[in-house]
């Protein structure tokens, strides 16, 4: 029975009242038998055939119908069962298991009362049966309730989506508005100045023509010099014969004949050799100490888990352009796109130094090897030098014609080179402020530029997809690498300046051997810019600031590449500190990133 109970937990059962009829005569209803008369004579009667006439005639025959006796359509319980039933449907199997048996022990021993076997009537079951039905009833009200909880979560979300998005798209529309007028204003604006072009254009092409026409004089007037000092020799050479006997006009002297006839070749080439005389003030290169030496790794090829991010310091409201680290400090300095270089402590990045004075964004900064002065170069065609003693401007280079990207501080100090979108390289004296040398080569414009270090040699990279070096003595490009498709964005070099590293719009690092001028390893990180490159002071990980807010590591001699992320905007420029424990970047948000 335990075991019945455990199987059907289910289940419910019904008992109902039978009994086992006995073998006897007393309660058998005996059916009238026709006997034939010609077996018992008229006078005899037995004592059976008596009895079963009296009770013909006492109790007559009742009809039942079938029905009754084939259909039940009522299931009563007897208390046990209804008792039963209940500890089974609350899983209650050792307390069934106990009633089972003190139950059997009542009925054994004759203690339970007639009463107490009765059965119950059906309302019970039924009363149970719709409880289920009601439990079940409530379990599916309450999963409509949830669901219909959900779905007005649901509409009240979309609504306010909806309302959103008509916000948002009416705030398009008059965005649209007002740039159709603006583009409208601008073509009207531009229209005026139609005219002034036109102008102009005719201007040039008639400066041009005359410059032309004035070359030809002066070849001309070249020829006709060479004539005339042709005919002058053979003049001093016929007055020359009475020369003997002391009579005549004296011989002038050489140097007085050269400046009389020195004509603007002759000006050129002493305006270049002036230039390179210039040139020779720079230092001989005393040897690269680095490359002997062993210089810190990144940390992150020593540390567990490599670089992570440490903290972040917003430096500046508009986009940060480029960064620099002081040379023996824990100083920062950043330029942005706010016309404005700002100088930071670190790590705790308070701010220490505000410069203004540039028109316009500013594409470079740069400290002097001492440290006591900055070089800033700027979208307003001017490169800057700032005294930090003195707390301002102390020299100001604007031969440059067009915006300056790159500068770049000489070693010992004393000269620094910049470039810009005018094609040009010039190289500058930070004592006199004077011009040393313009070189000139590129075919576009010079996105960045930089001396190799202890070295007297240029490196500039250009929009027309070359890097060359330069030789800042003489002024002569004495190498050209070729291998980017696309305009370069930025150079650097080890400090060991054995190698050269590259990048361009188009997210390709080029690898490049400055000994054998051959191309060691291309890695490809597009279709994003990479803004700005910066390796390690031992050159064993180079970090790659990517258009699309990702620093990529690489390791220059397995080219295993790691991702950092952590900017929301295009990286802009990437430092390693003098110990390689920690990098710098920025982005175009104004926040500088730091890296440990």
């Amino acid at each position: 029975e335990t075991e019945q109970l455990c199987c059907k937990m289910e289940e419910t059962y019904y008992l109902q009242d039978g009994y086992i009829e006995e073998d006897s005569d007393e309660d058998y209803t005996y059916g009238e038998v026709t006997v034939d008369g010609s077996l018992l004579s008229s006078g005899e009667e037995d004592l059976e055939t008596a009895l079963q006439n009296v009770q013909a005639v006492a109790q007559p025959a009742v009809d039942v119908p079938t029905a009754e006796l084939t259909t039940t359509t009522h299931h009563p319980e007897v208390v046990e069962d209804f008792v039963r039933n209940f500890l089974v449907r609350m899983e209650l199997v050792h307390t069934a298991q106990c009633f089972q048996a003190e139950w059997y022990e009542l009925a054994q021993s004759g203690r339970l009362k007639g009463h107490q076997t009765e059965q119950l009537p059906d309302i019970y079951s039924q009363q149970r049966q719709l409880e289920g039905v009601v439990e079940g009833l409530r379990e599916e009200l309450h999963g409509y309730q949830e669901a219909a909880r959900i779905a007005k979560e649901k509409y009240v979300r979309l609504k306010k989506e909806r309302d959103y998005h008509r916000m948002h798209h009416r705030r398009v529309l008059q965005e649209k508005a007002r740039l159709l007028a603006d583009i409208k204003r601008m073509k009207q604006h531009f229209s005026t100045y139609e005219p002034m072009l036109q102008e102009l254009q005719h201007k040039y092409e008639a400066v041009t023509k005359e410059k032309m026409l004035a070359s030809l004089e002066r070849d001309r007037a070249l020829s006709e010099v060479g004539c005339l000092q042709s005919t002058l020799q053979s003049v001093q050479q016929q007055e020359s014969q009475p020369a003997s006997t002391g009579k005549g006009p004296a011989k002038p002297s050489s140097q007085h004949r050269q400046d009389k006839v020195e004509g603007p070749r002759e000006k050129g080439r002493a305006g270049l050799l002036h230039q390179h005389t210039q040139s020779a003030e720079l230092p001989a290169e005393p040897g690269n100490p680095y490359r002997h030496g062993t210089m810190p790794v990144c940390a992150h090829l020593t540390r567990t888990g490599g670089l992570q991010q440490s903290h972040t310091i917003q430096a500046h409201d508009f986009a940060i352009s480029c960064l620099c680290l002081h040379p023996s400090k824990a100083v920062l300095v950043t330029g942005s796109d706010d016309h404005t270089w700002k100088m930071w402590a670190l790590p705790n990045g308070e701010l220490l130094m505000t410069g203004q004075g540039h028109a316009d964004w500013l594409a470079r900064v740069d400290f002097h090897p001492s440290g006591s002065r900055l070089a800033t170069a700027s979208g307003d065609g001017t490169v800057k030098v700032w005294d930090f003693a003195r707390g301002e401007c102390t020299l100001t280079f604007s031969d440059h014609q067009q915006p300056v990207w790159g500068c770049g501080w000489h070693w010992s100090g004393d000269c620094l080179a910049s470039g810009g979108m005018d094609h040009c390289c010039k190289v500058w004296d930070a004592h006199r402020g004077q011009c040393l040398a313009s070189l000139r080569g590129h075919a576009d414009s010079i996105n960045a530029v930089s001396f190799l270090p202890f070295s007297n040699t240029i490196c500039s990279c250009s929009a027309d997809k070359t890097l060359s070096l330069w030789d800042a003595r003489t002024g002569l490009c004495v190498q050209t690498y070729y291998g980017h498709q696309q305009a370069c964005s930025d150079v650097a070099s080890t400090l060991q300046g054995f190698d050269l590293y590259s990048s361009d719009c188009f997210g390709t690092v080029l690898h490049w051997d400055v000994r054998t001028h051959s191309l060691k390893d291309k890695w490809d990180f597009g279709p994003h810019a990479v803004n700005a490159l910066a390796p390690d002071p031992a050159g064993a990980i180079l970090a790659c600031a990517g258009g699309d807010g990702m620093l990529k590591l690489v390791e220059t001699t397995t080219a295993k590449v790691w991702s950092l992320s952590g900017h929301t905007h295009a990286c802009q420029a990437v430092s390693f500190s003098s110990h390689a424990d920690t990098l710098f970047s920025t982005d175009s948000s104004g926040a500088v990133i730091l890296w440990q």
